[in-house]
């Protein structure tokens, strides 16, 4: 018996296609690191404040992404990193800017 016994093909192919959005915040002390990390989580969501980002991913991606913020952390820099994951269906609102994540605007690699 798999992971996925008694789902249908159909299922099993949305099932696996789970996506995470993601709210990356963060503290970094020195500003060429603080910099680096913005133009690296840029490459995979967006901007909505100075030192937070939006992001969705699917779970390969989203791998790729703890990966690589994994690398970067230096804990000798005093640098805080907190990736939040929810659901975006339950995200609540109450500003007057509209953030639209597009997925063909994101960057994966």
């Amino acid at each position: 018996m798999g992971l996925y016994f008694n789902l249908s093909t159909e299922e099993k192919e949305f099932a696996k296609k789970k996506s995470f959005f993601c709210i990356i915040i963060y503290d970094i002390v020195s500003n060429k690191r603080r910099l680096k990390l913005a133009k690296l989580l840029e490459g995979f969501g967006i901007r909505v404040q100075r030192s937070c980002f939006e992001i969705d991913l699917e779970k390969s991606n989203y791998r790729s992404l703890l990966s690589e913020l994994q690398a970067f952390y230096d804990a000798d820099q005093l640098d805080n990193i907190i990736v939040y994951v929810g659901n975006r269906e339950e995200t609540l609102r109450l500003n007057t800017d509209e953030v639209e994540i597009e997925k063909e605007d994101c960057l994966f690699f």
